[in-house]
């Protein structure tokens, strides 16, 4: 049995995109549509029994028209095949709302290759290679449960913690039924969730300190009942705890969303199950947009140009969407030519931001004070500086500051300074 995983497809970002004048959309829309035909294509060649794709469809849950319309039309070949496609709803599908229909209910309608899962259940899926048990686990939207009386009176701390404990209860109850009655046909736990030992981004500790998502315990869904773990959210692609079964995989995003994302290789995975339920799989990287990050210290240079126009020609710009960072002192601020670091940088398909990051003297007090033309980081660290009950965290802090720093992306400006 060949199955497909993804996840966080995120049809509908537009950030560092430009008009394309041939459709009249914003580019970024092209590239995440790109790597969507690309999947699909492959799953096709691949002649694949099932896709298991873990949620987000959308950037948000009020998709317009023309991101449905390409949704849509990427998914189309894999219905018009009747390949069987598991859909799990995620926290950017979900209505915050109650009562509300999610982004994806209305492809269930259309066909019945789609299997939607908007709660938690168990089902077994008919494929052309025999069946697959799905155990599916959407998002846990708090609010789902806020009708029942008992809940709704809970403080919000307490209504978090019984999320979880419901989702913890369903899952174990789910591995008391294989162990009573095991099935010889694959067992496949799918959901949009945290787990706590997921890594965010390149060389990045967890974010359970910033976070409000429920977080589950690997061990929760590292259970030999299950054959494989098929998760979404984290948009970095990983497996967790490697070395034991069952895989727990990330297939994380197919397309960028951020400069946070740029050093990941975007893709999905393939998995294949054989009769006796050996399983192997591995990942394929989609032809996503490159972000380029371009960084130059120019505060030991007289003349700052050479550098900066050094480090952009020995970076490979065609067709990237790149972001020049350069930090200075305030003297060499007229120094900058930005026409010429513009023209540089013609090769990119975009230029997402060209900033200049000034050097600050730091006032000599005994209790330094916060001013505008601090940095957000810089303005954080020196408050946990002060405040002796943060010290011990001040890494983690911080680290937690700069990924949110970079999911900004500086939207709508080509140039500032800091």
């Amino acid at each position: 049995m060949r199955i497909l995983h993804t996840a966080d497809i995120h049809i509908g970002y537009k950030t560092h995109g430009v008009v394309d004048p041939k459709s009249g959309l914003n580019s970024r829309m092209g590239d995440f549509e790109r790597c969507f035909r690309y999947m699909v294509e492959h799953a096709v060649e691949e002649d694949i029994d099932l896709v298991l794709f873990c949620g987000d469809a959308y950037r948000d849950m009020n998709p317009s028209q023309t991101d449905q319309r390409i949704f849509a039309r990427c998914l189309k070949p894999l219905l018009d095949r009747e390949i069987p496609v598991v859909m799990i709803v995620g926290n950017h599908d979900h209505p915050y709302t109650f009562g509300k229909v999610n982004s994806m209910e209305i492809f269930s309608l259309f066909s019945d290759s789609i299997h939607l899962f908007r709660e938690r259940e168990s089902r077994d899926i008919m494929t052309k290679s025999g069946p697959v048990r799905i155990i599916g686990l959407p998002w846990p939207m708090v609010h789902d449960f806020r009708t029942k009386q008992k809940f709704a009176s809970l403080p919000k701390e307490e209504q978090h913690h019984r999320v979880h404990e419901i989702y913890s209860d369903f899952i174990l109850t789910e591995v008391e039924r294989l162990r009573k009655k095991q099935v010889d046909y694959p067992v496949i736990l799918a959901g949009h969730l945290h787990v706590d030992t997921a890594v965010m981004t390149e060389g990045s500790e967890r974010f359970t300190l910033v976070t409000r998502d429920p977080v589950f315990s690997l061990s929760l869904l590292k259970r030999p009942e299950f054959d494989y773990v098929a998760l979404g959210h984290i948009h970095k692609h990983q497996e967790l705890g490697t070395g034991e079964a069952p895989p727990v995989v990330y297939s994380g995003s197919i397309e960028r969303i951020s400069f946070a994302e740029a050093e990941q290789e975007k893709g999905f995975v393939m998995i294949d199950i054989s009769k006796n339920k050996k399983l192997q799989f591995h990942h394929v990287p989609t032809p996503a947009r490159a972000m380029v990050p371009v960084e130059v210290d120019v505060r030991n240079e007289e003349d700052p140009m050479p550098l900066i126009l050094e480090r952009i020609e020995e970076t490979s710009l065609e067709g990237t969407i790149v972001r020049v960072v350069i930090t200075c002192r305030g003297e060499q601020r007229r120094l900058v030519d930005m026409k010429e670091v513009r023209k540089a940088l013609r090769p990119a398909f975009v230029i997402a931001g060209i900033n200049l990051k000034i050097e600050q003297e730091t006032p000599r007090s005994r209790v330094p004070e916060l001013h505008r033309n601090l940095s957000t980081s810089e303005a954080l660290g020196m408050y946990i500086s002060h405040n002796k009950r943060l010290l011990p965290l001040r890494e983690k802090i911080l680290e937690a500051a700069r990924w949110l720093e970079e999911e900004s992306d500086n939207q709508g400006s080509e140039f500032s300074v800091e």
